[in-house]
């Protein structure tokens, strides 16, 4: 089974799929073939039936969306079963609020974690991702503006003229390519940027809730918003492939719609 699965990883680098989605759609197989011994369609309903069970649906649909290619793969396509639908989001739920981000900075600041401290900034002054954070490099700082290859496509991330400025002198004491390597001087990983902004931001009495990059992508996107309201141009800055995705910025959390019909509602 084991030179299966690497030939199916061969497959996906050819697919040009990123490490982390090859990843995870290899570990997906062996969960597969742990419990069945053939790929056929009966085992195929099965397995997407134990993962409904098993996982969160974003998760078990991902495993199905995984063994869905690995059928293609094999040349078995009859045994692909049918994706698992999903609920839309009508908001953006666990946006760090700005009370919060100012005092996560302050804290970071007065105890000198100025590596956090420009790991929370970038992010949440150019909405990209924790991903994509890990590859900026220090040629950035000179252009305003970082071009890398992500989610199968050109992506453009542009850094603030004030940040640069602000961040200069910390960059110069880096002695790597990259803006925030990991003690090896090599690119961080997602993980080791999470870890550092849940391990600090507890430290400092965050919600815990709040505390991951993405957190800081929402509030970038929101803010945005507020300041400027042409969504077009969000959508570009965020990478996204639809309006309909970043249309969810425009639309109030479950706490500010209760507090909005609170305030409003009163008949």
């Amino acid at each position: 089974m084991d030179s299966r699965i690497d030939e199916f990883r061969k497959y996906l680098v050819n697919l040009e799929r990123s490490p982390s989605t090859i990843e995870s759609y290899t570990r997906a197989v062996r969960q597969f073939f742990g419990r069945y011994e053939e790929l056929n369609k009966e085992n195929m309903i099965d397995f997407k039936h134990w993962q409904m069970g098993l996982n969160k649906p974003k998760t078990a649909a991902l495993r199905c969306v995984s063994m869905n290619v690995y059928c293609e793969f094999a040349d078995r396509p009859e045994c692909k079963v049918k994706g698992i639908k999903l609920p839309k989001r009508s908001s953006v739920e666990n946006v760090i609020s700005m009370r919060e981000y100012r005092r996560f900075l302050d804290c970071l600041a007065e105890n000198e974690k100025w590596k956090v401290y420009y790991m929370v900034k970038f992010l949440a002054a150019t909405g990209c991702r924790a991903s994509e954070l890990a590859k900026l490099e220090k040629s950035c700082l000179k252009t305003g503006e970082f071009t890398l290859w992500t989610k199968g496509k050109i992506r453009k991330i542009l850094i603030p003229k004030n940040l640069i400025q602000e961040s200069r002198e910390y960059f110069k004491t880096i002695d790597s390519v990259y803006l925030f390597p990991n003690r090896y001087g090599v690119r961080m990983s997602t993980s080791g940027i999470s870890s550092q902004i849940k391990k600090y931001g507890l430290k400092y009495g965050i919600r815990e809730e709040v505390l991951h990059p993405h957190a800081f992508r929402h509030l970038f996107a929101i803010l945005f918003l507020k300041q400027n309201k042409n969504i077009a141009l969000l959508s570009d800055v965020l990478g996204h492939e639809s309006l309909n995705t970043t249309a969810i910025y425009l639309r109030l959390s479950a706490a500010e719609q209760k507090k909005q019909i609170d305030k409003t509602v009163n008949w």
